[in-house]
């Protein structure tokens, strides 16, 4: 309990009890009196001691006074600091939020285009008007013209719903390849 003011009340009552031993032994005039009885009748040393005691209506007054005070004119202004407080953690946290979701966003971008860079691939539209489909041993073969020539750019399997309807056109396609294989043999040979 919190003192009041170095306040004393007139009679001090303290909390401790025994069964063992009784609560007062006696009254004094004065405590050069009190030390004469303890050491003529009991082996006793002096020592420095914190106890506690009651309080009395006063004190109770004084108390009650200053926990209305502190509720009324204290606790007001500490709430509104702490709801300003809570306001603007919940604002920090959602800067923090946003901005950490910047950060990812940008990592994950900079992820991707490391991916790409290390693949050493990316893709290209081409131009429907110079890109061709050819069928030939069960596969796709797409060829475009870029850059003065017709190459090769992407090789597809053919599903096996569109097999019978492109026998006849892989037949034609693979007596050309078959005889553009046997000019580039004779070239290299």
């Amino acid at each position: 309990m919190k003192k009041v003011n170095d306040y004393r009340p007139p009679i001090i009552e303290f909390t401790a009890e025994s069964r063992q031993v009784p609560n007062s032994l006696g009254e004094f005039e004065s405590d050069d009196d009190a030390r004469l009885f303890m050491a003529q009748n009991l082996l006793a040393i002096q020592t420095k001691l914190t106890a506690t005691r009651k309080i009395d209506a006063m004190e109770k007054q004084l108390l009650r006074e200053q926990y209305v005070g502190e509720l009324e004119d204290e606790l007001p202004v500490y709430r509104n600091a702490y709801r300003d407080a809570v306001s603007h953690l919940e604002a920090a946290k959602k800067l923090e939020k946003d901005a950490k979701e910047m950060v990812n966003a940008s990592l994950n971008k900079i992820q991707q285009l490391a991916d790409e860079v290390n693949d050493g691939k990316t893709e290209i539209e081409l131009d429907s008007a110079t890109t061709w489909e050819v069928v030939h041993n069960g596969k796709k073969f797409y060829y475009t013209y870029m850059d003065g020539s017709i190459k090769l750019a992407k090789v597809t399997d053919v599903p096996s719903y569109e097999v019978d309807d492109l026998i006849s056109t892989s037949e034609k396609n693979g007596q050309y390849f078959a005889k553009l294989m046997e000019v580039e043999v004779s070239e290299v040979g």
